[in-house]
This record gives C-alpha cells, structure tokens and sequence, in this order.
C-alpha cells in the first residue's frame, strides 16, 4: 500500500489484532507500548476496533473456558461409564449425548478460533501493502498478490493465492509457519523468505536464515538457506539452488527492480506486472538486448525513458497509458 493511501476497515482491524495478540502473549516491550499508543491515538477508527478485538478476545476466552469445561465433565463421564456397568438403553443413551458435547464444544471452538484468525489479504496492480499477523510475523505484498491466513492451535498456515509476497517469521512460537504456493510448501527454519507464484512455477528465495521447500506436498523437503533460490512446476519438479544478490531480489519492497544483462523482454514484463499499460515492440529483435540498471516501479515513464535512452532507441507515447518502442 502507498502511504498516500488511507488504510481500510479491513487492514484497521487485522492491526488491532495483532497489536492485542502481542500484548497478550507477553513480548510487549516499552518501546512496543509507545508504538501502540501512537497508533491507538491516531483516530477515533483505531480505538473502536481495539475495543472490539478486545471485546471479542474475552468472549473467545469465556467460551474455551465453558468448551474445555464440558470436554472434561463428557471425558470423565465416558471414563467411568467405562468402568461401572449400566443398563443398556441407559449407557448408550448418555453415551451419545457425551460425544455430542464434545462434538458441540470442539465445533464451538473451532469456530470462533477460524474466525479470530483467517484472514485474506490481496493488492491491485502497482500496490503493495504490509500486514502485521496477529502471532508478530509480517507479510508484505507485492503488487497484483493474494494469500489466506490460517492461524490454528496447531500451527501458522499462509496459501499464496497468486502474486508475490515476502514472509518476516516471529520467532518463540511453537507453531510451525507453512507457506503454500501451487502443488508445493514451503517451511520456514530461519527468519524471512520471498515467495512468488506464477502460473507455471513457484520460486523461494532465502533474504535470511533457513527454510525447506517441497515441491509437492508429499515429496522431501530442499533446505535452502540465506542468499539462495529455487523453483518448483506444478509437477513437483524441483531446480537446482541457484545464489541471488539480496539487495537486487528484494528491491520492490522499495518500489525498485535492479537488473543485470536481462533482456529487455523480461525487463519489460517484469515492469509491466505494476501497470495496466500496452507497450508495443516494433523490431523483434530489440527484445533480446540486455539492460543493466535500477528502475521505479511506480513510475513507468520515467523507466521506460531511462531504458531508451541506455539502449538508443526510439520511445513514443502513443496514449495516456501506451507506447511504441522502435529503432532509431
């Protein structure tokens, strides 16, 4: 998201989430405290949604109180009945109304954890946006991306719909955090990671620490560490671990690409992933010269121009969003 825009109720909400998940799980320093405070004093919209997600927290809490509760009684009803004899008809008949409570109070939770902790977060072409989840893990979004959040007693899910995104871990969680993109799952082991989904492959790059990645889901993990790259097909099949430079890789995070020798084809489909713009190519040729250099990502005309003026050649606008590349 560009800081010009304004934050949704949406994106409002999952910060108030995630501020009360940090607060509550005791890692909240001082300087944290000061930070939310800045931000619950922002608007009259931040405090109504902390008060809510607070609202909300205790009600979920009394609840588990009240389903933990009743599994106890229904189990330890099972237990003895186990043990004493009864008439038939009777044991069968609150046998069954056991496991339907413990059916209700399993659903009950289920339910209200499902709906403090599944999110969908998604960006339009040229936006990014950065979310804070609710366990102090950060996802940012590259433009033109989605993912589906899954937090669960049992582990931190995150399926990446389409697009890119990078993945900030918080540590001190015993729960695994698993990334999904395709056929294939990644697990982080270290600390960040950044995953894109196309069509026809996924790639995992390492910006710090250690993750394993499968291909598919069934298949043995690759550990690939800090300043590596890999990519998956649909069918599995994994490439070789391949170095990056770090800085380059991520550049977009600060709405820059950095090329090195790219052809310019993939210059400008790499460029066009941020803009609802025609760019026409008259000499095929043209496409295969290579393009070193640092380009805006929200700003294409000055990119393009930048591009032409590095390879001398000819760059006509030809509309309010299109434009015609020729030999000079």
């Amino acid at each position: 998201m560009h800081p010009t825009d304004s934050p949704s109720a949406r994106e409002i909400q999952a910060t108030a989430a995630a501020w009360l998940a940090r607060r509550s799980n005791g890692e909240h320093s001082a300087e944290d405290q000061r930070a939310f405070l800045v931000w619950l004093n922002a608007s009259e919209e931040h405090r109504k949604s902390f008060a809510k997600a607070e609202a909300l927290w205790e009600q979920m809490r009394g609840l588990d109180d009240i389903a933990d509760q009743q599994l106890a009684e229904a189990r330890a009803f099972l237990a003895n009945n186990r043990q004493r004899p009864a008439p038939v008809p009777a044991r069968r008949r609150y046998a069954m109304a056991a496991l339907a409570l413990i059916s209700a109070a399993a659903v009950w939770q289920a339910d209200w954890l499902s709906y403090l902790n599944d999110q969908t977060y998604q960006t339009a072409v040229g936006q990014s946006q950065s979310i804070d989840l609710a366990d102090g893990s950060r996802l940012e979004l590259n433009t033109n991306s989605a993912a589906k959040v899954h937090f669960s007693r049992h582990g931190r899910e995150v399926r990446l719909v389409y697009g890119q995104a990078v993945f900030t871990v918080a540590h001190g969680d015993h729960r695994p955090f698993e990334v999904y993109a395709g056929q294939g799952k990644v697990r982080d082991i270290g600390t960040q990671f950044d995953v894109r989904y196309n069509d026809d492959w996924v790639s995992v790059a390492v910006l710090d620490g250690e993750v394993e990645v499968s291909g598919k889901l069934d298949s043995a993990p690759t550990p690939l560490h800090r300043g590596q790259q890999l990519s998956y097909k649909p069918s599995g099949e994994v490439t070789s671990v391949q170095a990056i430079d770090i800085n380059s890789f991520s550049a977009w995070r600060e709405h820059k690409l950095v090329f090195q020798g790219r052809p310019l084809k993939a210059v400008l489909e790499e460029l066009g992933r941020y803009h609802h713009a025609s760019i026409t190519v008259t000499a095929p040729k043209i496409l295969y010269t290579k393009v070193s250099g640092i380009f805006p990502t929200d700003n294409l005309p000055q990119a393009l121009q930048t591009i032409a003026t590095a390879l001398q050649i000819k760059l006509t606008q030809t509309g309010p969003k299109s434009w015609q590349i020729d030999r000079r």
